[in-house]
């Protein structure tokens, strides 16, 4: 699946930490040695761009203190603010203490990003730098790396992906294999739905996503967009996720009428239960490429589990960076 365009909040810090020891000797008949402890200065709140290089602006948000620093990757178009909102019973979506984000930063440090083109609350555009679309997993993790460097982000990172912020995370486990403690894929978007769909089928999935970039384009010319295809392919030439601690999360509720009204004029009738039935297969092959891994699967949410149910992806960052 793709994200749907989701707001965001934001609040931010960094941290650093100080150890001094001091110890004091006497004379030959008694030792005594005296010992200052740790001190932590949390910086002040972090919310703002970073230069990433070619003239580039990205903006980045952190809070809390504490490590492994957890990355929160946003689905397609979504921008940070995503990982600080709920959904409540009406269906409307709002900022909340009790979203990702800030319940995430009670424990450790975390971190979340604009990429280009996407959009914050109330569809204002992302102060990042505009760059060419569609765009991929492998210049996405590239960027992510430039900003973490920029911004002085301390390792090892947890990366938390939402739907394409999936693939994103992923691309950059697997080419930076030593920063990477822990992952969490949130309905992340997997190569393996190809697989379960007919080429045919595939294409009408690929005409889905293309007219959802044509309304988007009519809003935001340079809104951001990706290709599934291309996709797809980058993550099966990508290197290997190395062996760490990794949940799936998928959803497991679908509305099939408002995904019918996404569809091309000509889509098959029952196009809906063909493609749902595939999204829950990939889910499955997704969970079984990382050995150990725990499958979620009864999350009581769509796509949007972040929202729906914010406690579970809580809870798997917490068992995944072990806090």
């Amino acid at each position: 699946m793709i994200a749907k365009h989701t707001r965001p909040l934001t609040v931010l810090a960094c941290l650093s930490t100080l150890p001094t020891f001091v110890a004091a000797c006497g004379g030959r008949a008694e030792q005594a040695e005296e010992t200052t402890t740790t001190m932590v200065a949390p910086a002040p709140d972090v919310a703002q761009t970073f230069d990433v290089g070619g003239g580039r602006q990205m903006y980045l948000e952190c809070s809390g203190t504490g490590s492994p620093t957890v990355v929160l990757v946003p689905g397609a178009v979504a921008a940070a603010q995503t990982w600080s909102e709920v959904e409540d019973p009406s269906g409307a979506v709002h900022p909340s203490q009790s979203a990702v984000f800030p319940e995430v930063a009670t424990f450790t440090r975390v971190c979340s990003y604009d990429r280009a083109g996407t959009v914050r609350e109330d569809d204002e555009f992302t102060s990042s730098t505009p760059m060419p679309q569609p765009t991929t997993p492998e210049r996405d993790a590239a960027d992510l790396a430039a900003l973490l460097t920029a911004a002085g982000v301390p390792g090892p990172y947890v990366l938390v992906g939402w739907s394409y912020g999936g693939p994103v995370a992923r691309m950059y486990a697997g080419t930076h294999p030593h920063a990477v403690s822990g992952l969490v894929l949130v309905d992340g978007m997997s190569e393996f739905l190809q697989n379960e769909l007919t080429p045919a089928d595939f294409s009408v999935f690929l005409a889905t996503i293309e007219r959802d970039n044509e309304a988007r384009r009519a809003q935001w010319a340079d809104v951001e967009q990706v290709d599934p295809a291309t996709v797809f392919a980058q993550l099966r030439a990508a290197p290997a996720v190395p062996a760490m601690p990794v949940v799936v999360l998928s959803g497991d509720t679908f509305d099939a009428d408002a995904f019918r009204e996404r569809l091309p004029a000509d889509a098959p009738a029952d196009y809906p239960q063909t493609f749902w039935a595939a999204q829950l297969a990939s889910q499955d092959d997704l969970a079984r490429l990382f050995p150990g891994s725990q499958h979620i699967t009864h999350t009581d949410s769509g796509h949007d589990i972040h929202h729906e149910s914010p406690r579970l992806v809580i809870d798997a960052i917490r068992g995944v960076s072990g806090n």
